[in-house]
């Protein structure tokens, strides 16, 4: 019970993204298919933010950052089951392109939280000087 409390937000925001995704399409505005199409970049925030939450958590939690390879396959994997549960919605499809930039979102946060982690730690170093 102690690792769901500390991962809460993890586990919210993860639960938050599933239902989003599988909502029917109708409910989202249709945007223009162009050079960057707006839903990729959706995708890499809703993925990144779920894991810059469970990075957070984890350095709380465990006074450490996240195994990075270990994490990134985990998130994938939770990424990867939100594509092929959408197969089971009428209006939802699996899009490999989604996927990709769930992947780029989950990468961009793990790289973005250790960057995050080590400049705190060295700001904190400073100032016990």
């Amino acid at each position: 019970m102690n690792v769901v409390k500390s991962y809460k937000w993890t586990i919210a925001s993860a639960v938050s993204v599933l239902v989003l995704l599988l909502l029917p399409s109708q409910l989202f505005p249709k945007t223009p298919r162009g050079t960057i199409e707006i839903d990729k970049i959706v995708h890499a925030f809703l993925f990144g933010a779920v894991t810059a939450i469970f990075c957070a958590e984890h350095r709380q939690w465990k006074k450490m950052n996240p195994p990075f390879f270990f994490s990134f396959i985990v998130i994938g994997a939770f990424a990867f089951l939100t594509e092929t549960s959408q197969l089971a919605t009428k209006t939802r499809h699996f899009d490999m392109k989604d996927f990709s930039a769930d992947i780029i979102g989950i990468a961009a946060a793990l790289l973005i939280m250790r960057l995050v982690a080590t400049m705190g730690a060295s700001l904190h170093k400073g100032k016990d000087k």
